[in-house]
Formats: C-alpha cells, structure tokens, sequence
C-alpha cells in the first residue's frame, strides 16, 4: 500500500463498503447541491467523486452512457428532440449527438458549478457536446422545466440524476406526478431511459420503485443492467416506451449502422444481448409489487416491495 495515496471508502450497505486509492485531486468544490471531486486514481486513471461515491472514471465510463443512450433511441423511430434531466459531465449529451437524426438536445441539469467545472476538467468526457449548435444548456429545475414544457415536445426523455432518496435532489423528478409530466412533453412514440441504480439480489429495491414509478406513465417497460468496474457492481438501467417496444434485439448492429456516427466502445448486438438478458433469480425479483413513488411519498428502504 503506497504511503501517499488517499484512501475513501465508498459504502454500499450495512456491512459493506469499497475503498478506492486517490493518488491526487486535480479539482473539488462545494456546490449548493453536492461535493464534487476529480481525482487520479492509480487504477481507473481519472475520475469523479460525488459525495463520496464513485460517478464516473476514464476507463469504463463509456459502459453507462452507452446504456443509458442507445438502447432508449434506437427503440424510438426517429428521435430529433432529446430532453436530457441532469447530464453532469457531458458523456450522456456526447452519445446523443451522435444519432444522426438528432436535430435538437435540451440538458436541464441544476447545478450550474458543477457543470463549469466538468466543462474544465473533464475534456475526454463531454468532447465539446457543450458546443454543440443543436444543444440548448439550462441550469435549473427539472421539474420546473418540464413543468412549463409543450405538449409532445421531445421524442425522448433521458434521466441521467442521482437516485430518488428522501429529500435528495432528484427525489421529486421520479414520482407519479413528474412521470404525467413526461409523459405529456413527449410525442406518441415517446421514450423514457433513466439509471436506474444498482440491480444486485441485496440491493434491487431502488430499481423497482423506479420501474413500477414509470410504468404509470411509460406501460412498456424493461430493465437492463450492465457491468462497470469504477463501481464494482452491475448498473441497471430502465427503457420505456409509449407503445410495445419494437422488436429490435436482432437488429442492433444494422441500426447503429444506419443511425449512428461515431465509434461505440461497448454498445452492439452482443452488448445489447447481455445487458437486457438478467438472469433468472433478478427477474424473480423484479417479479414483485412495491407501490410507486409519489411527491408525497418518496422512496424509502423501509418499505420494501412484497411478493406478489
């Protein structure tokens, strides 16, 4: 163990916590809404803190914002305006630019110091998607955007946030009420793709909560789940839709062939196999009933989901 690294634990659970080695910190700030680091990592080179939990790092980043991305626009017909909710650090806007028949992007994303400071730092991240003439940037509320927002104004939602814990800041942008919202802005084909936090047989219940919370709005929903090595966990992931989702499974690589520019590290036909193919003890999880979260009542571990 090096003398001059920085150990911080990253905690998971009762009982369960990871810890991470910083060599370095290029840059930290305090922010109205959260404490962001960049650091160097001498393992995942570099990467994001916030509050303490690991967000994102050079190596693998491209694993979450390849799922939260492509498999929501290739499941829409002909997606040309994109609402991204949150968006951080750029990536998840830098996929999006790369559908051709993208014609505008709109990033809610609250915190105005945040975003500065990934526009700064974090190059390999956005790739100056920012710069974009099709992208229109707001730092504001979420809720409040979509609130004011037209009728079937975008083909697509991305929510790209933290999770919806009590009194967190993306709590009330996954409830009942924000999802009747979304379902209003967005046309008849509409699409909704979200993170969906860790799917795991000890930590499932956040996923649920979020996949029962959309289908009141988005019926035709699937769960997807990939593999990211920062996190040292599966990351799941939620594509719904307005109408059945169309039969696109077997053909990924003739889609991203027609409708993307742009290298993809891990998205294809097989990618796409392997993260929606869970396996059977997940999908007996996901089998269950919990009730949905409302502005009311926020999602909270204590009230788990029951069998069906």
């Amino acid at each position: 163990m090096e003398k001059n690294w920085i150990w911080f634990h990253d905690h998971f659970g009762k009982g369960e916590e990871h810890h991470h080695a910083i060599t370095r910190f290029i840059a930290q700030v305090d922010t109205p809404f959260q404490h962001v680091e960049i650091g160097i990592s001498p393992y995942f080179g570099k990467i994001i803190l916030i509050d303490g939990d690991v967000q994102s790092s050079i190596v693998d980043e491209h694993v979450y914002h390849e799922l939260i991305v492509h498999p929501g626009l290739l499941s829409h017909p002909n997606p040309k305006s994109v609402l991204i909710l949150g968006g951080g650090e750029g990536a998840t806007l830098r996929e999006i630019l790369k559908h051709k028949t993208v014609e505008r992007v709109v990033m809610c994303d609250i915190d105005r110091q945040a975003v500065d400071l990934y526009k700064t730092h974090l190059p390999e991240w956005h790739q100056n998607s920012f710069y974009d003439p099709r992208v229109e940037l707001i730092h504001g509320d979420a809720r409040a955007y979509l609130e004011k927002a037209s009728d079937g104004e975008f083909d697509v939602i991305i929510s790209d946030l933290t999770e919806p814990y009590s009194g967190g800041p993306a709590q009330r942008l996954f409830s009942v009420e924000c999802f009747a919202e979304m379902k209003r802005v967005t046309g008849p084909d509409g699409v909704y793709s979200a993170q969906a936090s860790l799917l795991r047989l000890k930590t499932y219940e956040m996923h649920l909560a979020i996949k029962s919370t959309c289908e009141t709005a988005f019926p035709h929903a699937r769960s997807c789940a990939g593999y990211v090595q920062a996190y040292d966990t599966p990351w799941s992931f939620i594509i719904a839709t307005k109408k059945p989702i169309p039969p696109i499974d077997d053909k990924i690589d003739e889609l991203i062939a027609q409708r993307i520019s742009g290298e993809l590290k891990f998205y294809d036909r097989e990618g796409h196999r392997h993260a929606f193919s869970l396996p059977k003890d997940i999908r007996t999880l996901l089998s269950k009933k919990t009730e949905p979260i409302t502005d009311n009542k926020p999602f909270s571990l204590e009230s788990k989901s029951s069998d069906m």
